[in-house]
């Protein structure tokens, strides 16, 4: 079982809590930390029990004696007694409605009370007929049918940081095979898209029987669905469908190509390479009667006089075009990171002391690390106000003082209030390293007020960074709607620059908006907005997200040597 799956029996826990009138707030509110910590955790809760058991779960933060039982529970047998007893408690329909991104335990007893839907499937056939107008209004009930699109897109989904480590330790297994030459995972976790349906693997064998029966009998395969000479399917133990297929060893490099995809790319690919009276096919080139086999996936792309194209930017959005012109990006990598520019201290909801954080900063080779914790105004996260931050800052010191090898920079990431305002003073601000500000509240507005808000931010003087700028929890809540192209003329214009965030269920900004946005010469900050010391080994997920919008070394100021970093952001 899955962090993410622990996470969301957690979260349903506290929310049928609460439909249940439950009186004590604090048990509400432990299920949902404990949740939330969870999602994000950087090793999987099966791995941590694994290797040191009931006390290991309970050691994690936000994870008390009971909690730990129960995931012990989850992870023995893939049920808990407990939740089955409290859904007794409440009817079967609000527990569903649950379900939906944006409904909470409120509205669900709404919908089925007041509005006696009897299921999803009945609530979103009454809303689309245009029932329910005397107890929802039209943006409601629009929020409501968008959070039921977004539950059937992603039902059977997983994020791609659940996915890739499971893919990476498979692929790292069958390479130690001896009768195993070539093995990649292909489809759209090769191409790094944020989110996976099923793991596809391939590979080239000497004995390709050998290899699918070792594959289906690997510890981590919980069942077997279909096994054959060359093929065969399974389910991984945390959930996952990997799909396995040898291929022939002088056929790769074609067969490669396109289980990688895009489906578009290849249209647009085999549609080029007719225009040259080649026909294309997985199976390599056709020149009259003729078949040119493809052995390494470079040569496809070199038989048509084309750059080599990487996996993150086959999505058929100009990369055929510029591979043939010899412009393609030369993108960036991870190793160009020098720094984090978005990582939150035990000062206000992050769970690691500066000093931690400046050790974590150094095992990483960073140069530089900065301390962003929340202001005043977000009080859940224990936002910091005039006085905790000058006494954060003698901290800062203290920890700087014993890490000569990176500078600890000293930020905020200050709250933009609904009315575009920010909700610390502007001399406070002037007293930072650098200053990152983001929207936490009031989601919902049109998108006029929400662009107007954004520009508020971007013109500030003192606000170098516009945190998670759309807004997106994947699976949760759908970016607002803000004028983008205005976004990005503001930004370009004030040199204020967009974070790309690494956070497993943000990946904002998006890579397509990514794309456009450096159109108009917008910089940007790969950050994990890491809250615990794990969180900060998520970056290359940020820097996936970056490559798929084509951006470069220069585009993304967090590739800056310290002076240079310090210089943009107008302070020394």
């Amino acid at each position: 079982m899955t962090n993410t799956e622990i996470s969301k029996i957690l979260f349903q826990i506290a929310k049928i809590l609460e439909l249940g009138n439950e009186k004590d707030r604090f048990r509400i509110v432990a299920y949902e930390r404990a949740a939330g910590t969870i999602e994000n955790y950087a090793e999987e809760m099966v791995e941590v029990y694994n290797k040191r058991g009931l006390k290991a779960l309970n050691d994690v933060p936000d994870v008390g004696q009971s909690i730990a039982e129960k995931i012990e529970e989850l992870i023995k047998t893939g049920k808990l007694k407990y939740l089955n007893e409290i859904k007794k408690s409440v009817p079967v329909s609000e527990v569903e409605f649950l379900k939906i991104p944006g409904v909470g335990p409120k509205m669900a007893v709404k919908i089925a009370k007041d509005f006696k839907a009897k299921n999803i499937q009945d609530l979103e056939k009454k809303l689309k007929k245009g029932e329910g107008k005397d107890l929802f209004k039209e943006k409601t009930a629009n929020n409501i049918l968008r959070g039921i699109d977004i539950l059937k897109r992603l039902t059977g989904c997983m994020l791609i940081t659940e996915a890739l480590p499971i893919a990476e330790n498979i692929v790292s297994i069958l390479k130690k095979l001896p009768e195993v030459g070539k093995v990649d995972f292909v489809g759209s976790l090769r191409r790094m898209k944020e989110t996976i349906g099923d793991i596809d693997i391939v590979a080239t064998s000497t004995n390709p029987e050998k290899v699918i029966d070792r594959f289906t009998k690997l510890t981590v395969v919980s069942q077997v669905i279909t096994k054959g000479s060359t093929k065969s399917t399974v389910i991984h133990n945390q959930g996952a469908q990997i799909d396995l297929e040898i291929l022939p060893k002088d056929e790769y490099g074609s067969l490669l190509q396109h289980f990688t995809g895009s489906k578009e790319h290849n249209v647009a690919l085999r549609t080029y390479a007719l225009t040259k009276n080649y026909s294309f096919s997985e199976h390599g080139f056709k020149v009259g009667k003729k078949l040119i086999k493809m052995v390494n996936e470079k040569d496809v792309y070199e038989f048509l006089k084309m750059d080599f194209i990487v996996p993150e930017l086959r999505e058929s959005r100009g990369e055929i075009a510029s591979a043939l012109e010899h412009r393609l990006p030369k993108l960036v990598e991870l190793i160009d990171i020098k720094g984090d520019l978005h990582v939150h201290s035990n000062w206000s909801d992050g769970q690691m002391t500066i000093e931690e954080i400046a050790k974590m900063g150094e095992k990483l080779g960073y140069e530089y690390i900065v301390v962003s914790d929340h202001t005043v105004g977000l009080g859940i996260a224990h936002g910091l106000d005039e006085k905790r931050l000058e006494e954060r800052q003698k901290e800062i010191n203290a920890a700087q003082a014993k890490h000569s090898k990176i500078k600890i920079l000293s930020s905020v990431e200050v709250n933009i209030k609904a009315d575009g305002d920010l909700d610390i003073k502007d001399w406070m601000l002037e007293k930072l390293d650098i200053v990152t500000a983001s929207i936490h509240t009031s989601f919902f507005q049109d998108k006029d007020t929400m662009t107007k808000r954004l520009l508020l931010a971007i013109n500030h003087p003192h606000v170098d960074i516009i945190g998670h700028p759309s807004g997106r929890i994947i699976g949760q809540r759908e970016p607002y709607e803000a004028d983008w192209p205005a976004v990005f003329k503001a930004c370009a214009k004030q040199k204020t620059a967009l974070e790309i965030s690494a956070f497993p269920n943000r990946l904002d900004l998006r890579d397509t908006l990514c794309q456009e946005a450096k159109q108009y010469g917008v910089k940007f900050a790969i950050n994990t907005d890491a809250h615990q010391a794990q969180h900060l080994e998520l970056i290359r997920f940020g820097v996936a997200v970056a490559r798929r919008g084509w951006l470069e070394k220069e585009d993304i100021i967090n590739t800056y040597d310290l002076n240079s970093l310090c210089h943009w952001c107008q302070r020394s």
